[in-house]
C-alpha cells in the first residue's frame, strides 16, 4: 500500500515569510499537529509543529518573527510511493509527503489505520466471494440462532430469497437441519440425510466456539445422487458414473472393509498421501498411524454390530497432519440391509489453504486492534516526551500477554494510569478490572477483603460468607496498588495465587480456582525491602516478571506543556472559566522539579485557576515560588559581602549537593550535568563534598 492512496492532498501550508503568530492562529483554529512551510517557489523548506509553537510561546518569542527563523529545517519527509508498512514504528504522528522537493500532501497515523482497515475489508470481500462461489450450500447462524450468512447455493436449494431470510431464526427457514440441537449440545451432526419437500439433502451441522459462537450448516443437494444410488444395483453403467464422481472429487475418499483393509481410494487421496493408488489399496488403515494418530484410528475401527451400536461410534470431524499439510477427516460407517456394517468411508479434505487464510485474517485483526489500541491510548493519555512514548510502546506490548506486571515509580507519576492502559489494551478488557490500595485498608481487614471469608469464619462474619476482591476479579485483572504495604503474613497467600491461581477464603478448608491477571504497583524500593526482610524474596520474583518503571515528571519535562494544557482545560470547564498561564509563569513551571509529579502539577493548576485574578495566571502559589527560589536564588537575593570566588563556590556546592541527593552516584551526576566523572570527583573533593 502506497502513501499516495491515503495521504491528505490539501494540507494547510504557510510561507516562510509569514509571521509566527499566523501559525499560532492556525493551530488554535484547527486540530492539527504540524504545518508545512514552503518558500516563494513552492518548494517545502521546513515545518513547524504544535509542540515547537507551544515552546516558542513559552519563551515569549515575538509573534511577528518570520517563520523561517523559528521553523524546523530539514524535517523527516516521505514520498508518495513509500510503503505504509515502513511507517508503523515511526515515532512522528504527522509526516510531510514530498515529490521532487515539492509538498504534495500530509500523512498521519489515522491514515495508517484507515489503510489497514481497507485492506481487512478487501480480504473480507475476497472471503465472501469464495463462500458465494462454493457449489455446496453454506448457512451460518449466531448464538441467538439468527441467520448471518447464506450463500446462493443454499438459497437455491431451499428455495428462499437471501435478503428476506437474513436475520430470521433458522428454525423458521430450515428447521429440518436441527441446528438448535447442535448449538445446545456442541456435537456436530455429520452428513445427515434430510427430506425437504421433493428434495433430498446431505447436511453437516457444526458449532464453532471462540470469541463468538457460530453454527455452520453445509448443505449438499442430494436429490439427483439419491436417484443414482438407487440405480447402482441395476446397471453397471451407473456404477461407472459413481466411480467418476468419487474419482473427480476434490476431497480424498478412502473406503475400507470391516477389518480396516483399504479397498478403494481416489486420486485426490493418493495425491494427499503422496503414493500411488495401487500401492495404497490392500493396506490396512493401521499402517497410516503416523498420519491419523491413535484417536482417529480408534474411531475408524468400528466393532461389528447393529446400526444403533455404530451410530454411537460416529465421530466429529477429526484433524490430522501430514508434513505441512493439514487434513480434516469425516468418517461414516457403511451399513448393509440387515443393519450390520461392512466397513466405513473416510472423507479427507486438505484444509491447509483454509487454515492459512484463517491465520492471515487473525494476524490482520491483531495488527488492526494493536493500531486501534495505540491510537486510542495516544488520544486519551498524554505521551509527548520521547521517554513517555517509549514507555507507552512497552506498555502496549505487555498488554498483549497475561504476564504479571510490577509498576514502580515515585508517588504521583501515574502508575495507575499505566495499569489502566494495560487493562484496556489487553484481551481481558471486557472482563472485571478491580483496584485495591493495600496501604489504605487496616491490616486486620485486608485478608478478608482480598480473599473473602466463609460463613462464621470469625465474630461478626456474615451468615452467607463473602467473596474477596480476588474472586470478584476472576477472569479479569486486579490492580494491587502500594503492594509494599502488604503484611508479610498475607504475602504467602498472594504468592499462592500467583503460583497456582488458587485462593483460600478465611475459615475455608478447600482452595478455589481463579483465573486473574495481577498488576502491582509501588513507590518503594522492593529490592531493599527484601534485603531488610520486610518483603519476601519469592513473592518479589513472582511480581517482577515484567517490570515497568514510570519516570518522574522532572525527567520527562516535554510532557509538562501538554499536561498543563490538559489540566487547564479540565478545570476551566469545571469552574466555567477561561484562564491561561502567562509566559513567565510557564517558564517557572518548566524549571520546577515537581517532587509530587503529575499529581502535584494537577493540584497546582486547579489552585491557580480558582485563586488567581484575571484571565491570565502570572503569579504562582507562594510555596512553589519559594521552592524554586531556594534552589535558584535570583540576583536580588545574592549577598555581596563575599568575594566573587566564594559566591561561585557557594552556588557550585549547592548545585553538587542537590545533584548528589537526586542521582546518588558521581557517574549519574556527570551524565546529568554534562561533565566528565573525574571533573565531578575533583570538584566535590575541592568543596569538601567527597562521597
Amino acid at each position: 500500500m502506497e502513501i499516495s492512496q491515503y495521504m491528505n492532498r490539501y494540507p494547510i501550508t504557510l510561507n516562510e515569510k509569514d509571521p509566527f503568530g499566523k501559525a499560532v492562529e492556525i493551530f488554535a483554529a484547527n486540530k492539527i499537529n504540524g504545518i508545512p512551510i514552503v518558500g516563494d517557489k513552492g518548494a517545502m523548506t521546513g515545518i513547524i509543529s504544535l509542540a515547537r509553537a507551544f515552546r516558542l510561546l513559552c519563551e515569549a518569542v515575538d509573534r511577528e518573527t518570520p517563520l523561517e527563523e523559528v521553523m524546523i529545517r530539514d524535517p523527516i519527509v516521505i514520498e508518495p510511493e513509500d510503503d505504509i508498512d515502513k511507517l508503523i514504528d515511526r515515532p512522528v504522528s504527522t509526516l510531510p509527503v514530498v515529490k521532487d522537493e515539492h509538498l504534495v500532501g500530509l500523512y498521519s497515523m489515522p491514515d495508517t489505520i484507515r489503510a489497514y482497515y481497507n485492506s481487512t475489508k478487501l480480504l473480507r470481500l475476497e472471503l465472501d466471494a469464495i463462500i458465494n462461489g462454493l457449489y455446496n450450500g453454506i448457512v451460518t447462524i449466531d448464538a441467538s440462532e439468527s441467520i448471518r450468512v447464506i450463500n446462493p447455493a443454499a438459497a437455491a436449494a431451499l428455495g428462499v430469497d437471501i435478503d428476506e431470510v437474513i436475520g430470521k431464526n433458522i428454525n423458521d427457514v430450515f428447521p429440518q437441519a436441527g441446528m438448535s440441537e447442535v448449538m445446545k449440545s456442541g456435537r456436530a451432526a455429520i452428513n445427515r440425510k434430510i427430506r425437504c419437500g421433493d428434495k433430498t439433502f446431505l447436511v453437516t451441522c457444526t458449532k464453532v466456539e471462540g470469541d463468538r459462537e457460530i453454527g455452520i450448516a453445509i448443505i449438499n443437494d442430494f436429490t439427483e445422487l439419491a436417484v443414482v444410488y438407487e440405480e447402482l444395483s441395476q446397471t453397471k453403467e451407473v456404477m461407472q458414473e459413481l466411480e467418476t464422481i468419487i474419482e473427480t472429487s476434490s476431497d480424498g475418499i478412502l473406503v475400507a472393509d470391516e477389518k480396516g483393509d483399504i479397498v478403494k481410494v481416489n486420486t485426490a487421496l493418493a495425491d494427499i498421501f503422496a503414493e500411488k493408488t495401487e500401492d495404497i489399496v490392500g493396506k490396512n488403515i493401521a499402517e497410516y498411524k503416523d498420519i491419523f494418530g491413535e484417536d482417529i484410528l480408534n474411531r475408524l475401527c468400528f466393532r461389528r454390530g447393529k446400526t444403533g451400536e455404530i451410530e454411537c461410534e460416529k465421530s466429529l470431524p477429526l484433524y490430522a497432519k501430514l508434513g505441512k499439510t493439514r487434513l480434516m477427516v469425516v468418517v461414516n460407517p457403511i451399513v448393509v440391509n440387515d443393519g450390520d456394517h461392512s466397513g466405513f468411508v473416510a472423507d479427507i479434505q486438505d484444509i491447509t489453504r483454509v487454515h492459512e487464510l484463517e491465520r492471515q485474517v487473525n494476524r490482520l485483526e491483531i495488527l488492526y486492534r494493536q493500531e486501534i489500541n495505540k491510537s486510542t491510548a495516544m488520544e486519551k493519555y498524554i505521551f509527548t516526551d520521547p521517554g513517555s512514548r517509549r514507555l507507552l510502546e512497552k506498555v502496549l506490548q505487555v498488554a498483549k500477554v497475561d504476564s504479571t506486571v510490577l509498576i514502580t515509580g515515585e508517588s504521583g507519576v501515574g502508575k495507575e494510569v499505566v495499569a489502566e492502559i494495560i487493562f484496556n489494551s489487553g484481551s481481558r478488557a471486557d472482563k472485571p478490572f478491580v483496584k485495591i490500595n493495600c496501604g489504605a485498608i487496616p491490616e486486620s481487614l485486608l485478608e478478608s477483603e482480598l480473599f473473602g471469608y466463609e460463613p462464621g469464619a470469625f465474630t461478626g462474619a456474615g451468615k452467607k460468607g463473602k467473596m474477596g476482591i480476588l474472586e470478584i476479579a476472576n477472569n479479569g485483572t486486579i490492580f494491587l496498588d502500594e503492594i509494599a504495604a502488604l503484611p508479610v503474613s498475607l504475602q504467602v497467600k498472594l504468592l499462592r495465587v500467583l503460583q497456582s491461581q488458587e485462593i483460600m477464603r478465611v475459615g475455608g478448608v478447600a482452595p478455589r480456582k481463579i483465573d486473574v491477571r495481577v498488576i502491582a504497583a509501588t513507590n518503594e524500593d522492593l529490592a531493599e525491602m527484601v534485603r531488610s526482610g520486610a518483603f519476601r524474596l519469592d513473592l518479589y520474583y513472582r511480581l517482577n516478571v515484567v517490570p515497568i518503571f514510570v519516570m518522574p515528571l522532572r525527567d520527562r519535562k516535554e510532557d509538562i506543556p501538554a499536561l498543563l494544557h490538559h489540566f487547564l482545560g479540565k478545570y476551566n470547564a469545571k469552574y466555567k472559566l477561561n484562564k491561561s498561564f502567562g509566559a513567565s509563569a510557564i517558564k517557572q513551571l518548566l524549571q520546577y522539579d515537581w517532587p509530587g509529579n503529575v499529581r502535584e502539577l494537577e493540584n497546582m493548576v486547579e489552585r491557580s485557576v480558582v485563586t488567581s485574578d484575571g484571565d491570565t495566571i502570572e503569579e504562582l502559589p507562594d510555596e512553589l515560588l519559594q521552592r524554586n527560589k531556594s534552589l535558584w536564588p535570583g540576583a536580588d537575593d545574592v549577598s555581596f559581602n563575599r568575594n566573587y570566588k566564594d559566591i561561585v563556590n557557594g552556588y557550585e556546592t549547592l548545585l553538587l549537593r542537590k545533584a548528589l541527593e537526586r542521582y546518588g552516584t558521581t557517574r549519574k551526576m556527570a551524565a546529568a550535568l554534562g561533565l566528565n566523572q573525574s571533573t565531578i570527583v575533583k570538584k566535590m573533593s575541592r568543596l569538601g563534598l567527597a562521597k
